[in-house]
């Protein structure tokens, strides 16, 4: 029996939310991966013993859900995301401005710093159009 008009609507409208919503959770994924891979492996977090790394948090779903302490905490709240909910990442080490903006100048401790940025942050997030559109592409063939 063939669908109605209403039903192949609904059905097309759930496959595109669907699609909708891989497509936004791969590309939040990927700017976190992007902004967590280190130096050695081609990107642009500098990493000693991982501390930075590991200090990253997520907050996401309007606030609600949060997660820290380990490289990849992201990957839970971003898998419970819906549509129209904010996704908010970040590193909450001392040194993790300085990593990422640098610093040239003496600190409140008197340590001297001639630190250049590593922009890990900023360098991911500008990606994230050419995530979304690769992500989409893959989502059309599915």
């Amino acid at each position: 029996m063939a669908k109605t008009f209403a039903a192949a609507v609904k059905d097309f409208r759930n496959l595109t939310v669907e699609k909708l919503e891989l497509v936004v959770k791969q590309s939040t994924q990927d700017v976190m991966e992007t902004a967590q891979r280190d130096k050695g492996s081609g990107g642009n977090m500098p990493v000693d013993i991982g501390f930075l790394r590991n200090s990253s948090f997520v907050s996401g779903l309007n606030g609600s859900i949060s997660a820290g302490g380990s490289g990849d905490a992201y990957v839970g709240v971003i898998a419970g995301m819906e549509l129209g909910d904010v996704f908010f990442g970040g590193w909450t080490a001392d040194y993790a401005m300085r990593m990422e903006y640098g610093f040239v100048g003496t600190d409140s401790l008197g340590r001297r710093y001639n630190q250049q940025g590593n922009f890990f942050a900023q360098q991911a997030a500008a990606q994230w159009q050419n995530f979304v559109a690769l992500n989409a592409q893959k989502a059309r063939s599915l």
